[in-house]
């Protein structure tokens, strides 16, 4: 329940996030980005514990362990992240947070309906 939760809540902060009716404002963007934040440690925390519930017991020594593949997916994640920034700011400052957040809004939506389909099996 904790993870279906947290996700909701980083929605939540994703949608806070966006700059459509009012001028942004610097409340609004700690406000959001302190929602995101706390919610995707949780999430970060449930998600690893049911990693290690299921990961093989071959990674859990060795050089090549579980905590360093989880590392090199997390610095794969930035560099993925960096690179759609600067290609979203190719197209323009004007539009560059929300058309930033879009990819966010989407994994999450994306991450939530996943989670609803297979909630029963993660246990």
């Amino acid at each position: 329940q904790i993870l279906l939760a947290s996700e909701v809540v980083v929605l939540i902060g994703i949608v806070l996030s966006f700059n459509l009716f009012i001028p942004y404002s610097v409340p609004q963007y700690v406000f959001s980005g302190l929602i995101m934040f706390v919610s995707a440690e949780v999430l970060e925390g449930v998600n690893l514990s049911l990693l290690s519930r299921v990961m093989s017991s071959r990674l859990s020594r060795g050089t090549y362990n579980g905590g360093l593949l989880s590392t090199e997916a997390g610095t794969l994640a930035r560099v993925v992240a960096d690179a759609t920034i600067t290609l979203i700011g190719l197209m323009g400052v004007r539009n560059l947070l929300n058309l930033t957040l879009l990819p966010s809004l989407l994994i999450c939506i994306g991450s939530i309906i996943a989670t609803c389909c297979t909630y029963n099996t993660l246990y």
